[in-house]
């Protein structure tokens, strides 16, 4: 692995351990495994194991699509070459990096959408709440 590419996921790697979901996850395991989720059903040690190894890994691609799009748009085959990822996956974690507006459309290349990373929050759109 070239040294670009591998300071690139520890890059996001620790993106990954700092972001919000791994740390909630990681924060609630004496409740969810003792007290239950909201369901009150208790999840077992496995079970939150897999869970917080797959929350973690979703993130972990995320941060690495992220990185990528942080300079230049990308296509979905561009980020595909860039970072190994299946293009069903990216294109399942751009519609998702969309919904949270941490990325966006910027135009097209041939006939392949080009997207960007968001790089500060703007202002709520009329009628939305922050």
């Amino acid at each position: 692995m070239m040294m670009a590419q591998r300071q690139a996921k520890i890059r996001a790697a620790l993106r990954t351990v700092d972001g919000e979901r791994v740390r909630w996850l990681l924060g609630k395991k004496g409740k969810l495994t003792t007290t239950g989720n909201v369901f009150g059903d208790p999840i077992t040690e496995p079970r939150y194991d897999f869970i917080v190894q797959k929350a973690a890994a979703v993130e972990l691609e995320r941060n690495l699509l992220l990185q990528e799009m942080e300079t230049e748009p990308k296509t979905v085959h561009e980020l595909h070459d860039a970072t190994r990822i299946a293009k069903p996956e990216v294109g399942k974690h751009i519609i998702a990096l969309k919904r949270w507006r941490l990325v966006e459309l910027t135009g097209m290349k041939g006939r392949s959408p080009q997207y960007m990373a968001v790089t500060s929050k703007g202002e709520p759109e009329d009628g939305e709440v922050s």
